[in-house]
């Protein structure tokens, strides 16, 4: 499969808000998310309407050989997650079901925190093995676990050195 993983300037994701919408879809539908498709509009609409208005936006895309998205990583740097010393918040890491399993995720997640600026990163998932096991590999540890809100589920915090 011919990939190209690279940086994606706020305006080209704005360009791309519908197939973000249906990748968010796609890859959020199912285990362990289970979202409505609502939930990628919300998600997308997030995005684009004011986190990629951010000065300190990053996102980083996976493009398919005809141009098309296989996936996208995105955050930013805030304080919502560590409650005080701002940090890069990984808030979105999304692969197309059809494309998981082959590396394109760590990819993403590699190029959007070599953009990042210094310091330590962070980031919120579902608390489930399949989720706090990746991203162990990939270095993070976990920090925290809560339920945000009115959510059902619990969450982990996890930092990146």
């Amino acid at each position: 499969m011919t990939r190209d993983v690279g940086l994606l300037l706020p305006e080209e994701a704005r360009a791309r808000r519908a197939e973000l919408i249906a990748l968010c879809a796609q890859a959020f539908g199912g285990a362990p998310w289970h979202e409505p498709p609502s939930g990628a509009v919300r998600t997308v609409d997030r995005l684009l309407d004011s986190a990629a208005r951010r000065p300190d936006f990053r996102a980083a895309a996976a493009l398919g050989p005809g141009g098309e998205l296989l996936g996208l990583a995105a955050g930013w740097t805030d304080t919502a997650l560590s409650g005080a010393a701002p940090a890069f918040e990984l808030a979105e890491l999304v692969v197309a079901p059809a494309h998981q399993g082959r590396g394109l995720g760590r990819a993403l997640h590699d190029v959007l925190l070599a953009s990042r600026p210094a310091g330590p990163a962070l980031l919120m998932t579902l608390d489930v093995p399949e989720l706090t096991d990746r991203y162990a590999r990939w270095g993070w540890t976990v920090v925290d676990r809560r339920r945000p809100g009115r959510e059902t589920q619990d969450y982990a915090v996890l930092r990146h050195p």
